[in-house]
């Protein structure tokens, strides 16, 4: 994309870029669901997140689905009750504040396994997560969530499968708590839910403002279509991340236009593609904008516990020594995939926050120019793997 179209210092913060908080807001209102293990689903960007969390999304009928999914509604009116109460209480950014330690890099692991098949295949903990009022109700080896902390206390002996499904079961609830009461509080929008609609971009003034009816509209895909942008999908996620999408996956398509924002164009019509492995909160995911027009706009990117379990950022000092590594990833990645040559330069975008200040991050962007457009390519330190593309005309 040309440089005016964005600014490259504060594109990337690196943790959620804008096309992904456009893209939020799109599928929240079209009730498709996103998730990021970054975030806990208590913050501001809970209503982002959550709608859909837990069975609002596509996904076939399988009776792991249903079994799950019936677990989470037959909760006893206790249990309902406690999860409630944490909710209300809670006021944690991450999940690693919600515990007393954070889980080890072996127990992340079996974790992810084990979310997959809880969601997928109903492989469902013997016993609940136990609520307690108070740390003297259980042992230091107890797992539990206890009231008068609001937090879980995880003992501090290696996890066993049970604890680790114990733990699954809980953010199940607990998600499902938070969309049961979201849903109660959405049925009567206050004046102050009204007023949130009321943005709009100024480039001279450079502020930013929202009005959804005036910033894009829905276009219907046809099945022809649909299907075309399903298999360019699949092989682009085969060749960028080298994965295969099978049946198992849910595929999610449909066209948004962003011409009549702004100083937008045709270039800006999409087909949006969400693909994701199963219901599992940080189940891996990829995102697409597929370019309806000739030389428009194009972007993947992926999210998901798979590509975040390390959590580890950066200042821009420590980041230099693996600048070269991503650097040739980068390059790798658009010759092979879009069969594009040497760039006439290549600058290092800053990881800002939404004060202007430069901060640590986890990832690296990079912006190929050939000539006045540039390809972006996000490449993270931590699993040496591409995070983000987007480009114009490079499809």
């Amino acid at each position: 994309m040309k440089q005016d179209n964005l600014n490259k210092d504060v594109y990337e913060n690196i943790h959620i870029s804008d096309d992904m908080v456009d893209s939020l807001i799109t599928d929240l209102n079209s009730g498709k669901r996103h998730s990021d293990m970054r975030f806990r689903y208590s913050t501001a960007i809970l209503a982002l997140i959550i709608v859909g969390v837990v069975g609002f999304g596509s996904i076939g009928a399988g009776a792991a689905y249903i079994s799950y999914k019936n677990r989470l509604e037959e909760m006893t009116e206790q249990e309902q009750a406690d999860y409630v109460q944490e909710w209300k209480e809670d006021d944690y950014n991450t999940v690693d504040e919600s515990m007393t330690r954070s889980l080890t890099k072996e127990e992340d692991m079996r974790y992810l396994e084990l979310e997959d098949e809880y969601y997928k295949n109903a492989v469902f903990p013997e016993n609940i997560l136990p609520h307690v009022k108070t740390l003297d109700e259980i042992t230091d080896d107890e797992l539990a969530f206890v009231e008068e902390i609001n937090k879980i206390h995880i003992p501090d002996g290696e996890l066993t499968d049970e604890q680790l499904l114990q733990l699954i079961d809980h953010e199940a609830k607990y998600l499902y708590t938070i969309e049961q009461n979201l849903e109660e509080m959405s049925e009567e929008p206050s004046p102050a839910d009204e007023e949130v609609e009321e943005y709009s971009f100024n480039e001279e003034e450079d502020e930013f403002s929202f009005n959804e009816e005036d910033v894009y509209a829905n276009f219907d895909v046809t099945p022809e279509e649909e299907q075309s942008a399903k298999e360019l999908s699949i092989s682009l996620v085969k060749k960028i991340y080298d994965v295969d999408i099978d049946d198992s996956w849910n595929i999610d398509i449909y066209g948004i236009d962003w011409s009549e924002a702004g100083e937008l164009n045709e270039a800006w019509v999409c087909y949006e593609v969400t693909i994701t492995e199963s219901d599992a909160p940080r189940a891996t995911m990829y995102q697409l904008s597929l370019p309806k027009n000739p030389g428009g706009l194009f972007s993947i990117n992926c999210s998901g516990k798979k590509y975040y379990n390390d959590d580890t950022e950066y200042t821009k000092e420590e980041a230099e020594p693996f600048v070269e590594e991503g650097q040739q990833a980068a390059l790798k990645c658009v010759r092979e995939v879009f069969g594009l040559g040497t760039p006439d330069r290549i600058e290092i975008g800053k990881s800002m926050n939404g004060l202007g200040e430069e901060v640590p991050s986890s990832n690296i962007a990079y912006y190929l120019y050939y000539g006045e457009d540039a390809v972006i390519v996000i490449w993270n330190i931590n699993n040496k793997q591409i995070y983000f593309v987007e480009g114009e005309g490079i499809l």
